[in-house]
Order: C-alpha cells, then structure tokens, then sequence
C-alpha cells in the first residue's frame, strides 16, 4: 500500500518528428532514343504444304524428311494409267474432229460447185417450160434437188463456221487432262528443305489433301508482337538490331500490320535475318527504334508520384518539398522523359509515396 501511495505520476511527453530525410537529384536534358526489347522465336521465311489437286493411291516417295530439294524436283507421284487413258482419248477425239472439220470442207467445195450446176439447171428448164418445150413436173423436180442441195450446203457451211469452237474444245479437252498427268506428280514449288511427309506409298489421296511440307531456311525470319506505338516507329525494309545466340546482326523489316488484333491490340511485326549458324524455333531478341529526342527533360522512375491518375514529382525549394504535375511522354530503361519542370530543378529521386507538398525535409 505504501508503494502504491508513493508511485510517481505519469505522464505522456509529446516530441517533435523529425524531418524525412530524402535524396535529391537533378533534372537533366539528354539526347535519346528509347529502343524495345522484344523477345521471339525464328521461323522459316518460306514454308508451304504442298498438296496433290488429283486424287489417286501413292506409288514413289522420292524424298525423305531433312533433304534438300530444287524448285520442280518431284517429291511423290500417284497411279498414272487412268489420267494417262484420258489423255489418249482426248487427242484421238481431237484428231477425229480435225479430220471431220477436212471432210466437211472438202463436202462444201463440191457441194457448192453441184449447187451452182443445179440452179443451172433449172434456170434452164424454167425457159424451156415457157416455150412449151419440156413438162412443169421436170421443172418442179429440178427444183426440189436445188432446195435439197442449198440444205446440205447450209449443214455444211454451218458445220466448217462452227470448226473453230469445236476444236477449242477438244483441245481444252485434251489440256486438261494432260495437266491431270502432269499432277500425278508432285513437285517442289521452290527450292528448300523436306520438313514434313505425311503420307506414303500405297496411301490415297484426296485434291486438297496436304502431303508434304516444304520449308525454305536460308533466311529466318522473326515474328513479333508489338504495341502500336512501336509499330508507329517502324517501317517497311528498317535495319533492326536482333540479339541471337550467334551474335547480333542485321535484319531487316518485311513485313508490318497496319490494323491491330482485335483480340490482343498488337501489330504483327516480321523481321528476316540471315540464317547462318541459326535453327528454326530458337529465341532471339529484337531491339525497335523508338522516336528520337533532342533535349528531353529525363527523371528517374522512382521520383515519379502516381496519384488519382495524375502523376507529379517533387520539387525541393529551400527546406521544404514542392509537389508539381508533370507529363510522362514516354519511359527507357529506368528513366522518364517529362515535361513540367525545369531543367536543372532538384527533385526528390525516391520514396514518394510517403511525402506531401509543403513537408519539410533534410537532403542526404
């Protein structure tokens, strides 16, 4: 009880907090090109999967998966004796409408020459039956064989005029089917490299059906997606830099989507390298040129203050911060380029998040 009674007071002793301490660095002005670094995989600059346009069953496979083919070198061939039977018959219909077309012209002369004799004839008869000298039923029958004659002869003008027509279809008759032969046999569409066989002798195929797949690898290219800001800085046939495991070297843009996915927002980006030492599938990495700036105002990542969707930085004046609005154009590496200060202006360069405009603070 005595302890109790004796105890000293309490009491709380309110203390001054002491002023953040923060670093501060400059503004500065430099010259800069902020490059992209995107990352992809090399593919082939050709491939294509080549296909019979003809149905038939697999006699010859030729090639084997990794060999290297020339343009037209025949990769595989089908059964023959049908479309090599449909060529036969297509040029003995034409050479029987050849000869027909000779026959008919040859009919016509005659004809003509037998017409001319006919009406002759009954000009003749037609005289002599007004002069009493031979009977009106000689005359008729003079004329019925001339009506009979200028009928053939029309049959067979008609058919020497239409020659033309009928021996363009025949010999499109006969061009088809020799282009069905021809695609008995399936040939390399360029020279490249045997990637894939999906079929093999005694398997049918269908027109359409995909057999082989051909690749061309003595250029890879480099298939990116990119922003369309990126996209904006580049252009067909720009050398970029591209990192691979050989080294960097050049390539060269070929090919660049002006309309978006509209699934991903990104622009398809294609860059074709040299393949030298290089496999399709490997990684590489693409450094894209971004616009050029002379004098920009650059401040570190970390002095930028994120808030209510404004972003500001702050600014030391004396002994006590300034909190100013700025404008990000665009960010490289670890720095922003800005627009809302001056150059040279002291600026706190991290720990923003805790800070406030008018606060007091000691620079380290």
């Amino acid at each position: 009880m005595l302890l109790l009674w004796t105890r000293p007071d309490t009491y709380a002793e309110l203390q001054d907090i002491p002023p953040p301490t923060v670093k501060i660095e400059q503004v500065v002005e430099k010259d800069i090109q902020p490059v992209t670094r995107v990352t992809g995989k090399l593919q082939p600059s050709r491939t294509a999967k080549i296909q019979f346009q003809v149905s038939g069953q697999i006699t010859q496979r030729y090639v084997e998966a990794g060999q290297h083919v020339e343009a037209g070198e025949v990769l595989l061939s089908i059964e023959q004796g049908d479309y090599q039977d449909a060529v036969e018959e297509s040029r003995a219909l034409l050479k029987n409408e050849r000869d027909a077309i000779a026959r008919d012209s040859r009919l016509l002369e005659l004809r003509v020459q037998e017409r001319q004799l006919q009406q002759q004839e009954v000009e003749r008869l037609k005289k002599l039956g007004k002069d009493s000298l031979a009977s009106t039923s000689l005359y008729e029958q003079a004329l019925q064989e001339l009506y009979r004659q200028q009928a053939e002869e029309a049959r067979l003008k008609h058919s020497v005029d239409s020659a033309r027509s009928r021996l363009m279809i025949e010999q499109a008759r006969l061009n088809k089917a020799e282009r069905s032969l021809e695609r008995t046999e399936l040939s390399a569409a360029f020279s490249g490299t045997v990637n894939t066989i999906m079929v093999d002798v005694g398997d049918y195929v269908s027109p359409g059906q995909a057999a082989l797949e051909l690749v061309q690898v003595q250029t890879l290219d480099l298939t990116l997606e990119i922003t369309g800001s990126v996209a904006s800085k580049l252009g067909l046939g720009q050398i970029i830099k591209v990192d691979t495991r050989q080294g960097e070297r050049d390539g060269e843009v070929i090919a660049l989507s002006v309309d978006p996915d509209p699934l991903t927002n990104t622009h398809s980006l294609k860059i074709r390298v040299p393949s030298d030492d290089l496999y399709a599938g490997e990684l590489s990495v693409a450094y894209l040129p971004g616009e050029r700036y002379q004098n920009a105002q650059v401040v570190p990542l970390s002095a930028v203050l994120y808030e209510d969707g404004q972003t500001f930085v702050f600014e030391l004046d004396a002994d006590h911060l300034v909190r100013k609005p700025v404008s990000l154009i665009e960010r490289y590496k670890d720095l922003h380029i800005i627009e809302g200060v001056e150059t040279g202006a002291k600026i706190v360069s991290r720990d923003v998040s805790s800070l406030a405009d008018g606060q007091v603070v000691n620079v380290h």
